[in-house]
């Protein structure tokens, strides 16, 4: 097995601590782990159903949803009046699974 420095480059080591960085909060993880596993059509919520699923002020998942579409985490549309979100990077889904895995048996 090649030592950790050679297998992976300095550059996709910053860009991997930055996204954990992104999801290092507990709302953060909830938001992603929602729409992941929305039923939707292509798992899009609005910000409404998405604070009203987690159960937090308007204006906290307004500042998360923000914080995760600037990171590229999420990618929104505009239908009217209403803002829909989505994962632009599903893959995260799996961090998630493994996170969950490993806390359960914590």
């Amino acid at each position: 097995m090649k030592p950790l420095h050679t297998r992976v480059d300095a550059e996709q080591l910053d860009r991997a601590a930055a996204m954990l960085k992104v999801l290092s909060h507990p709302k953060r993880l909830a938001i992603v782990d929602l729409l992941g596993k929305s039923k939707t059509k292509d798992h899009q919520m609005s910000v409404t159903e998405i604070y009203q699923a987690l159960d937090i002020p308007q204006a906290i998942a307004s500042q998360h949803l923000i914080t995760l579409k600037d990171r590229g985490v999420l990618k929104s549309s505009k239908v009217g009046t209403k803002i829909y979100y989505s994962l632009a990077v599903p893959q995260l889904l799996k961090i998630i699974d493994t996170l969950e895995d490993y806390s359960g048996r914590i």
